[in-house]
């Protein structure tokens, strides 16, 4: 009896001081969570400042283009008729096309919204800005998680954004849309290099889900998103009609035909594919009117238009013959709709099959102005001007798919894709299901666009020095993850 008196007592004593251990690591938990701060880095953020300062003492040419990015939040590679959408009317869209380049091999550069616009507006893939991830509004379940596991939530200080150079390069700029970089300061689109702003901080499907110009709300929450398109058409209006005497930099980022979806109640039913349709008509409906204000302001022949998407479609509309959606590393989650307008550069009616990726952007921006790249710290991209307004071949070049907060996915190059072994949902059903191990794979998109057949039999020359280079990406991320270079560089000014 004396023993098993002693076992309770002792047994008492350990699920005692396992509930103190359990109940210590929770408050451990909510102070690091009540106490979190983001710290950006110091030095980096000096030399950016020191970068813009080049710039802004740099000599620029004064027939410099105005620029106009538009980007739609989990548009389809098949939804527009450019594309070859045929239930979708996209009139003055397919206008931008038919009068410019159409690029068919165009890869925004994450399969999901924050990373992909991370990495855009940078020039560097997602992990090397450290937000590889969706950012959550302030107070979200979600944002608390990542707080606790001590990952970024906004986008870091010391990243240098498109619209902070073209700002320091004299610019007017300004933003209309989704920024979804974070939800205050030092992250907030008025904070990197806008000017004006008008839009949503995150996603549609987000709450509390407001418009805010500059740092006021001006339509609270729950904002009725059935105006989204006349609100934010009429912002891009007003910042296109004001009178300027230097080029605008202008950044349309719409939050649809991100889920939930709403629409006009006169628009119902005006396409053949249901609510989706009607949204997407009503987009075009809006890049008509933007065209128009510019034409009639006579801005339209000296603007770069460029017309692309943050991801593949998630629930409804089309990834093409493409396989993957929105959150897939598969062509259709990455592979998107990309067209390019500057009468002054670029010849009518053509296309290109040419691989190129968001991250080519700011690089391609800075050669086509004349402007110096930040001594330290990598650019992912690639100056393709002459591919996009020349009409130059495709280069030998590697395209690199990076998932989720799960490192890198997969590689092509011209003609070869290669997936490493990964987990691949296959088992279950929508109430539960487990991701399977599958892989590697080798495909030839050449041959099989829609990633179909493993080619690794067939070519293993080919998969062995695709999984080489693989492995040498990784390696390069794992030795300097945010691509840092010596601060020892100069800055190189242009001529």
């Amino acid at each position: 009896m004396k023993i098993l008196l002693r076992c309770i007592r002792i047994a008492g004593t350990l699920v005692t001081l396992s509930l103190a251990a359990g109940l210590l690591g929770f408050l451990c938990l909510a102070i690091r969570v009540v106490t979190y701060e983001q710290e950006d880095d110091v030095h980096h953020l000096r030399a950016k400042n020191e970068y813009l300062e080049s710039i802004r003492s740099t000599r620029v040419a004064q027939d410099r283009p105005n620029i106009l990015i538009v980007l739609f939040d989990d548009l389809g590679h098949g939804d527009l008729g450019a594309f070859g959408a045929r239930s979708i009317a996209t009139p003055h869209i397919d206008g931008l096309a038919k009068a410019g380049l159409r690029l068919d091999n165009y890869y925004a550069p994450s399969p999901v919204c924050t990373s992909s616009r991370a990495a855009m507006l940078t020039g560097r893939y997602a992990p090397r800005a450290a937000l590889n991830l969706v950012a959550f509004p302030s107070g979200h379940p979600v944002e608390r998680t990542l707080q606790a596991s001590g990952q970024n939530i906004r986008l870091p200080a010391e990243e240098i954004l498109l619209p902070e150079i073209l700002d320091a390069a004299g610019y007017a700029t300004g933003m209309v849309g989704k920024w979804h970089l974070g939800d205050h300061s030092p992250s907030l689109p008025n904070d990197r290099g806008f000017h004006s702003y008008t839009g949503a901080l995150y996603s549609n499907d987000m709450t509390p889900f407001a418009i805010y110009r500059d740092d006021e709300i001006i339509h609270e929450a729950p904002f009725d998103q059935k105006r989204m398109n006349e609100v934010y058409t009429a912002a891009a209006i007003e910042f296109l009609e004001r009178d300027r005497e230097r080029p605008f930099f202008f950044y349309y980022a719409h939050n649809f035909p991100h889920i939930p979806l709403f629409s006009p109640d006169a628009d119902h039913g005006r396409s053949a594919a249901g609510l989706y349709g009607d949204v997407i008509e009503g987009l075009d409906d809006s890049i008509g009117a933007i065209v128009e204000t510019l034409e009639r302001r006579g801005d339209l022949d000296d603007t770069l238009i460029l017309l692309t998407s943050d991801n593949g479609p998630w629930y409804e509309g089309s990834p093409g013959a493409l396989r993957g959606r929105k959150n897939q590393t598969w062509e259709g989650g990455q592979r998107v709709p990309f067209i390019a307008h500057w009468p002054e550069r670029i010849r009518p009616g053509r296309t290109s099959d040419a691989p190129i990726v968001g991250v080519d952007l700011v690089p391609t921006l800075l050669v086509l102005l004349g402007l110096p790249s930040p001594p330290d710290r990598v650019l992912d991209g690639l100056d393709l001007g002459p591919q996009l307004f020349d009409g130059a071949p495709p280069i030998d070049r590697l395209v690199y798919y990076f998932g989720i907060s799960n490192g890198l996915d997969a590689i092509r190059d011209t003609r070869f894709k290669y997936h490493r072994r990964r987990g691949v949902r296959s088992i279950g059903n929508d109430r539960f299901s487990y991701n399977e191990s599958w892989g590697p794979w080798l495909f030839d998109l050449e041959l099989d666009p829609s990633e179909s057949y493993d080619a690794t039999r067939s070519h293993p020359a080919e998969a062995a020095r695709m999984a080489r280079l693989f492995a040498e990406k990784e390696a390069e991320i794992a030795a300097n993850p945010r691509g840092w270079r010596s601060s020892e560089a100069g800055y190189q000014r242009a001529p």
